[in-house]
This record gives C-alpha cells, structure tokens and sequence, in this order.
C-alpha cells in the first residue's frame, strides 16, 4: 500500500460555493482589525472582520449553512462577509490552511488534521463540528451473502476502495482487524471521491466501498449491506466517528473575538435547526448543494449529531478522550507502516479558550 503521506493530495474538486460572498478563488486574509479584538466575540451588529474564509465540504449538510445564504451566519459571527470554500477532503482544508488561503475549517476530519499537525503545520483545534456514526462507513456487496460472522471467508480477495488517511481508513483497517479479516487477504485501492466509489460499487468493479456522506445511500440502494453497522463499530470496536473545527494558528491569535464568535455561532444555528428541523433542511439541503434533501444526515441520532459547548469541554471531548482517540489513530497507522511520525501528546494541538470564552 502506498504511503499515507503520499496519497493525502489535494483532488481537484472546486465546486460552485452556494452563498453569501462564495468564490471558487478564495479571498486573501486581511488579518482582522486586531483593534476590535477581544475575549468576549461580536456585540449586537457589530463588525470584528470584514472577510472570513471558511473552509466546508461540498454535499456535507450542518445546521451553520441556514445561514450561508441570507448573511445570518456572517453576522452572528461578526464578519462583514463570510467566502465559503468548499473542499474534497480534510487533507485539502489542513493544506488550505497552511497555505494561508482559509481561516477556519468546519467539519474537518479528526486523522488528516492529526496528521498535517504532526508534522509541523501551525493550525490547532478548537471545538468539536459533528458527530456521525453512519454517515461514515463500509458497504459490502449483497451478492456475497456477507454476515460479520462470515467476514474472514466472503471478504478473502475482495477489492476495497477507500480514502486513504481519514477516519474513513482507520476504520475500515481496525474493522478488518476486529472481524479477524487479514489485511493481505484483500486488496485495498485508494478512491478518488465518494461519487466515484459508489460508481464503481454500484457497477460491480469492487465488492466493498468506504466513503462517507450521499455516497453510502448510492451503495446501500445498490443493494449494499454495512459491513458494521455505526453502533457496532462505536460501542464493539470503539471507535466514535466525528469531525471537528481547526483554525490557522496566526489568524486565531490576531482575531480570538472571530473564532469565539464562530464557535456561538455554531451553537446557536444547531439550535436553531434543532428546534424545527422540517424548516431547516430545505434551505440546509441547498447550501449544501444536494438537490435531493438533506436525506438521513439530519433525520436520527447516528446520522449527525452536535455536542454542545458543554459536552465538547468534557472529558468526553476535548476535555481527554480526542488527544487519545489522535494518538492512537496515528500511532495505529504508523504500525501500518502509513506514517512516519507520532507526536508524544496530542492535547497540544487543542486550545479550549475560545469554546471556553464562548460559553
């Protein structure tokens, strides 16, 4: 198998940014007023930036994006404009970062962000975006008669596509490893994009494919059984599956005020959908892009669900379990001969402050 680091590249998916100030091109970073600066995040109508430049995967509904069209988001935060980017991959969105072209991205996966951090990238974590049980997982052809309890004989010398150096990866490996399936029993190929291996599942050139979002609904349609359910994988195998929020380090420094405002923001537009879904998705669904609705993402509890501010300050968050869940996937990965490096602590890429002023 090819090197992590090697296949984490950026794919060229610009799609057309649906709302306020949106741009294939994102804007250049204008630093903020520092002046305007402070621990407690946007007053009433007022302005802390002009531009804000936030990255966010095309097709991946959350509750921010009721306020992606109409500016509501933008001024909730603070910004005079918000450039909503949108990117393949969380490799893209930390690559983004580094290169200085977006502030913060939401909803960015837990492995590349550990990944790009271990190596030197100047980005951290404040807060935790979404957790998702089954938007993330595995489907395997029902022309196997594939059953967890017969795993290690109808999956020998099947094609799996997959990303390669996400949770959806680290999954699919410890779940092979749980279902006693050895790795070298089956062929493992790097996928290109969601769409792309539901196409190839659906049409029969690979018996398994590991993707996330719209994707798994394509496979199950196709007749496609999870190869663990969400649960299964989170309670048996242990894994909880979850994106989170990453900021450049530079830019949360000059404009703490801007990310604190982002994480409330956060906060408020979850509740906001949370108290009338049904009025919600339409506008969710087409700020994501998805002509279709925003289908199972919204509608159950291991679809998509969103910790509080309290919950991601716990214990049960940020407060301990992410920089162990981050050391244990790279340390996992690096086993598989995938990486190189492994930082010894991972709770230094974490500032709870901004969630911490946020409450």
């Amino acid at each position: 198998m090819k090197k992590l680091l090697s296949i984490l590249a950026l794919l060229a998916l610009i799609a057309a940014a649906c709302g306020s100030g949106s741009t294939a091109e994102p804007a250049a970073d204008d630093g903020g007023d520092d002046s305007a600066s402070s621990d407690d995040g946007a007053g009433e109508g007022e302005v802390l930036i002009d531009n804000l430049n936030v990255a966010y995967f095309s097709g991946w509904p959350l509750p921010p994006q009721i306020g992606q069209a109409d500016g509501s988001f933008a001024a909730a935060v603070g910004a005079e404009n918000i450039t909503w980017i949108p990117l393949p991959d969380g490799g893209a969105m930390a690559d983004a970062m580094i290169a200085g072209d977006v502030d913060i991205s939401y909803s960015i996966g837990l492995t590349p962000f550990a990944v790009k951090a271990t190596q030197g990238a100047a980005i951290k974590m404040v807060g935790i975006a979404v957790s998702y049980a089954d938007a993330d997982n595995c489907f395997v052809s029902g022309d196997l008669g594939y059953t967890r309890d017969n795993a290690a004989e109808t999956l020998a010398g099947a094609k799996i596509l997959t990303p390669i150096g996400n949770i959806t990866h680290y999954k699919l490996l410890k779940t092979l490893e749980f279902l006693n399936v050895p790795q070298d029993s089956v062929e493992i190929l790097p996928a290109e994009s969601g769409d792309s291996t539901a196409a190839a599942f659906s049409s029969g050139q690979v018996e398994v494919g590991c993707a996330f979002g719209g994707s798994l609904v394509t496979m199950e349609e196709a007749g496609g059984v999870p190869l663990l359910t969400g649960a299964e994988t989170s309670d048996e195998v242990g894994i909880k599956t979850y994106d989170v929020t990453a900021v450049r380090n530079d830019f949360a420094d000059a404009n703490a005020d801007v990310v604190t405002g982002f994480l409330r923001a956060t906060e408020q537009f979850n509740e906001k959908w949370a108290a009338d879904p049904a009025a919600s998705n339409p506008i969710i669904a087409t700020a994501a892009g998805m002509d279709d609705g925003v289908g199972n993402f919204l509608s159950g509890p291991t679809w998509f669900t969103f910790p509080t501010i309290d919950d991601q300050l716990s214990d049960a968050w940020l407060g301990s379990s992410v920089a162990t869940v981050m050391k244990e996937q790279l340390t996992f990965f690096q086993e598989q001969g995938q990486i190189d490096l492994v930082a010894d602590d991972y709770g230094q890429f974490i500032d709870t402050s901004y969630l911490e002023a946020a409450k």
